[in-house]
């Protein structure tokens, strides 16, 4: 009896483990989702303020523009340099690199006009995401068009 007891209690335990461990990275990956989401939402609305609290203070964003730092991205989004009329995120993927580094790919759908020229509809997305005093920021955020 004290056998059974002993193996239904550690078949519980190990549960509850896998359990924990299975939704972790969900919970993660729902997060950095909708950070994403709402980076795209401000970039939208040239809301550069917002991205003074969601980089982190090494950021980096490249685009077909170029490399730029943190300073140079808010800068220039504050400019509202692009009308986005709508966006959809599909094929998000998160890759724990550790316990505090994120590595997030996506493609993403968009009706978007930068300069008064219509940009491509499809493009290609990639994000890092450090965990740092608890929240997590971008530290890098890079799009590309595909061929």
């Amino acid at each position: 009896m004290k056998r059974i007891l002993f193996a239904i209690v550690i078949s519980a335990a190990l549960a509850a483990i896998s359990s924990a461990q299975s939704k972790a990275p969900n919970t993660v990956a729902n997060q950095l989702e909708k950070m994403e989401r709402q980076a795209w939402d401000a970039f939208g609305r040239g809301d550069g303020k917002f991205f003074e609290g969601f980089y982190s203070s090494d950021a980096t964003q490249i685009d077909p523009n170029g490399i730029m730092t943190r300073k140079e991205a808010i800068a220039a989004i504050s400019t509202k340099p692009c009308e986005l009329k709508n966006y959809s995120i599909n094929n998000f993927k998160v890759t724990m690199l550790n316990a505090t580094t994120a590595f997030v790919t996506y493609n993403a759908t968009q009706d978007a006009s930068c300069g008064g020229q219509k940009v491509p509809d499809k493009l290609l997305a990639s994000s890092v995401y450090v965990k740092r005093n608890g929240k997590w920021q971008g530290a890098l955020h890079q799009e590309s068009y595909p061929m």
